[in-house]
């Protein structure tokens, strides 16, 4: 891998951010085999090693009426295995700690089968972890472990550069609106939410392509991970309304202008963001391979933060940045 010195990333703005960059400030020096610290997806040690870790927190990223324990565990390690695909990591293993509630219900055995499932899925073996009773809620804590010899990190954008993003968005949020409303969301949506698809193989493409010049997946809606991207590399972002790929399910159940709010903010989507320069990527190469779409969503410009063009040609700020746990109610 390149040499990549001990470092933290900048991080957009967001009241969760601001509590991780204190916590990134307390923490000292980072060790010299620490190629790549806090503030990207995941950790970067020497020897192209990638580590992260994400909690998964009943009635916060998800209700157990909405979904089954197996989808729940199933659920809980693919979206840490995207932390993987936004470095463009290949997996080897995972750690998972399981905090299960004294109350009756839950069926631990599914939960771990559903972690398994996908871990096997994404070739990541089970690696150890953890198992604790919690007097509140159920509670999982996924540690992944990838390698890669060329970590793609936020920080790689420059004025001139586009802006694309793999398949469409706003599904996820979609399922979440449904089932908030107390209604059943679509097959569509209701898979986009239980089941998202790390894009592994997707990310590593885009490298070995040399298409990618800074990566991120999209776990707290393009607006608010776009801000991320814009902060690592001082630049500013412009994004097109009307290129803002949306799925099908956002727009039925959500309407034109829902699903763009879905889409721009809703989160859960675990698609690829990524940067490149103007004329590279081909688009049909990438569709034959995995029968997905690549969408231009916008430009890097001079200045900082994140702009909105809503086909008039005058951009204005997007005020509104994506899910914050400490910003914004819960899920």
């Amino acid at each position: 891998m390149g040499d990549y010195p001990p470092r933290t990333v900048r991080l957009g703005p967001g009241a969760e951010f601001d509590r991780i960059r204190a916590a990134i400030a307390s923490g000292g020096e980072l060790p010299a085999a620490v190629r790549v610290g806090p503030g990207d997806d995941a950790a970067v040690i020497e020897g192209g090693w990638v580590l992260s870790t994400d909690l998964c927190v009943e009635d916060v990223h998800f209700r157990r009426s909405w979904l089954s324990d197996r989808e729940i565990g199933y659920r809980a390690a693919v979206t840490a295995l995207s932390d993987l695909a936004a470095m463009a990591a290949t997996p080897l293993g995972l750690l998972a700690s399981i905090a299960v509630p004294d109350s009756e219900g839950v069926d631990l055995d599914a939960v771990q089968a559903g972690v398994a499932e996908a871990g096997r899925a994404h070739g990541a073996s089970i690696l150890g972890g953890d198992l604790s009773r919690s007097p509140g809620p159920l509670v999982l804590d996924i540690v992944v472990l990838g390698r890669t010899s060329w970590p793609v990190l936020r920080n790689g954008a420059e004025a001139g550069d586009e802006i694309w993003v793999t398949g469409r968005l706003g599904a996820s949020a979609a399922a979440v609106h449904a089932w908030r409303q107390g209604d059943e969301p679509s097959p569509e949506a209701r898979e986009a939410f239980a089941r998202p698809m790390p894009r592994i193989s997707e990310a590593c493409c885009l490298v070995e392509q040399e298409w990618v010049d800074a990566l991120m997946d999209i776990s707290d809606g393009l607006s608010g991970d776009v801000g991320h991207m814009a902060a690592a590399s001082g630049v500013k972002v412009v994004l097109q309304a009307g290129w803002v790929p949306i799925s099908d399910a956002a727009l039925v159940a959500l309407g034109a202008e829902g699903a763009l709010e879905a889409a721009l903010h809703g989160g859960e989507d675990y698609e690829l963001l990524f940067v490149t320069d103007p004329g590279v990527v081909d688009v049909d190469l990438f569709a034959k391979r995995f029968g997905l779409d690549l969408t231009c969503v916008g430009h890097v410009l001079e200045g900082e933060g994140v702009w909105i063009d809503h086909g008039d040609g005058e951009p204005r700020p997007l005020e509104r940045a994506g899910f914050d746990h400490f910003g914004s109610v819960d899920r």
